[in-house]
């Protein structure tokens, strides 16, 4: 096949183009994946500039011009071919059998049709059926740090399954701070444990911040008996003494002090580690509401007086 004429791609139909309904759904996904579709990484990548006025073609001399700069690129011919395979898939009429036949025509390879499905279906918002295609082991990973991040935004708030198999499938190396921020957020959605021990993976001003966004997210994100689960999960990780450090200065100093339950968290981490100096010392200006008639008060004075504690023995939920 002659891909370089526009028949031969698109057929002789002279007024084949979108229609307003495809068009409408491409600039809204546009719209809501930050103004950039996965199509427009590929345009640019054949050194085709501002994409988003070229893609969706508005008309079918529109489409011709978008081929014209497609064939002109200099890039590898299998690198124009898939997306023209990309821009057949979104035709009217049989556009599936339209592109999969211009793919067996072109002898386009199979793992360059494979990628283009799943970037098609990331721009389609078919994330599941996306990661099908893109998490196939024949794949060099290709903008992996974009399709992490768009699945970590997309992602329902009861479920971040799709993120995570795709972080772990494909293991993709996080260089942006924003996606590294939003996988984070994932991770502490999915397990403040998981999360704590890929912090530790990080290096130190890294490890640093993400341990701080951690605390954050269970004092700020988390509310009702998912706050007391997550909270007692946090104060039970195995913190070393830098942490330890950090977790007192960011709940007694830092930007966490303001935060509705800071002093609690470090007294119930005190309490877990048999450090009660902060309840000894600031426990006066804390009390919290008594629960079978013990509150922080009267565990400071039961400290102060110097009988035992047995802290099995109380329950003591988080003000």
């Amino acid at each position: 096949m002659d891909f370089d004429q526009f028949e031969a791609v698109f057929g002789f139909k002279s007024d084949i183009a979108y229609n307003q309904q495809t068009i409408d759904d491409i600039v809204r996904h546009r719209r809501a994946l930050e103004n950039v579709l996965f199509v427009d990484r590929l345009l640019k990548a054949l050194g085709i500039e501002k994409a988003s006025k070229l893609y969706p073609p508005q008309s079918a001399l529109d489409l011709r011009n978008l081929h014209r700069r497609i064939i002109s690129s200099e890039s590898p011919d299998h690198h124009k071919q898939s997306i023209l395979y990309y821009i057949l898939k979104e035709l009217p009429h049989s556009s599936r059998h339209a592109a999969e036949g211009f793919a067996k025509a072109s002898y386009l390879p199979e793992k360059y049709r494979i990628f283009i499905d799943g970037i098609w279906c990331m721009d389609k918002f078919k994330f599941e059926k996306a990661l099908e295609y893109l998490t196939e082991p024949a794949l060099i990973p290709t903008f992996p740090e974009e399709i992490l991040y768009t699945l970590c935004r997309h992602a329902p708030e009861n479920d971040t399954s799709l993120p995570l198999a795709y972080f772990h499938t494909v293991s993709p190396c996080i260089v942006s701070s924003k996606v590294l921020e939003a996988f984070f957020f994932i991770l502490c959605r999915s397990s403040i444990t998981e999360a704590f021990f890929f912090s530790r993976e990080q290096g130190e001003f890294i490890h640093h911040n993400l341990f701080e966004k951690l605390v954050n997210f269970v004092l700020v994100n988390s509310t009702g008996t998912i706050r007391a689960r997550r909270s007692v999960e946090l104060i039970d990780l195995p913190f070393d003494d830098v942490e330890n450090a950090w977790f007192e200065e960011y709940l007694k100093d830092g930007k966490g002090r303001t935060l509705s339950g800071a002093s609690d968290t470090i007294i119930m981490k005190g309490l877990a580690t048999g450090n009660t100096t902060f309840l000894l010392e600031h426990g006066k200006n804390i009390a919290g509401r008594k629960i079978d008639g013990v509150n922080w008060a009267t565990i400071r004075e039961s400290l102060q007086h110097g009988p035992e504690l047995e802290t099995g023995s109380l329950d003591v939920s988080m003000a």
